[in-house]
């Protein structure tokens, strides 16, 4: 899924009908139930993961993850023949997120940004908060994990704002993605990973 297409999740996450089951015991390997931060979990489970697949698959079993319903797993794709498309629920501690995992292929926007790309991959996970994510302790832990200042900050979208990080090299093309409802808190965190063609 392209850094365009996480916006459409705008109506899922606005729809607030997401329903998530509870693992007992289930926790995304380390933080106590008070270091569960979005941002922590999102570097865990999504960051450094990306983009291997396997990897979060792992995790997603190892951990008892709840896969979703294939219904469930629409928002996270408009692209309708996704080589990947998978989700979980996921408890960490008391706090209750939806992770979406998407591979297709390089979206005709970013070809003509990064032509060189054109016949690769697009790797993407997206974590959706729960309720009471401060967007402001969030903005600030995304960008001590990016390391550098925004591409694009606060970049109104309906009833969100989104605010971009993008990096990467050769052979890579990284976007960080916040998206912060205008009521102060977090709807959702995203990486999508551009990975030329091997």
């Amino acid at each position: 899924m392209s850094a365009g297409k996480t916006l459409s999740l705008r109506r899922f996450v606005l729809a607030g009908t997401f329903v998530v089951a509870t693992i007992t015991g289930t926790q995304a390997q380390g933080p106590a139930d008070d270091e569960a931060d979005p941002v922590f979990v999102f570097n865990k489970v999504c960051y450094s993961q990306v983009p291997s697949i396997g990897a979060i698959r792992d995790m997603a079993t190892r951990l008892a993850w709840q896969a979703l319903e294939k219904s469930d797993l629409k928002p996270f794709s408009p692209d309708p023949n996704p080589e990947v498309l998978e989700g979980w629920d996921v408890q960490v501690g008391k706090k209750f997120f939806r992770l979406g995992l998407v591979r297709t292929a390089v979206s005709d926007k970013f070809k003509r940004s990064f032509p060189d790309f054109a016949d690769g991959a697009a790797t993407s996970c997206t974590l959706v908060l729960d309720g009471g994510s401060n967007a402001v302790k969030v903005s600030e832990g995304m960008q001590k994990l990016a390391g550098k200042d925004p591409a694009s900050k606060d970049v109104p979208d309906g009833e969100f704002r989104t605010t971009t990080w993008a990096g990467g090299n050769e052979n890579y093309k990284v976007f960080l993605i916040s998206k912060a409802a205008a009521a102060g808190e977090t709807g959702l965190l995203n990486v999508t990973i551009l990975a030329k063609a091997k």
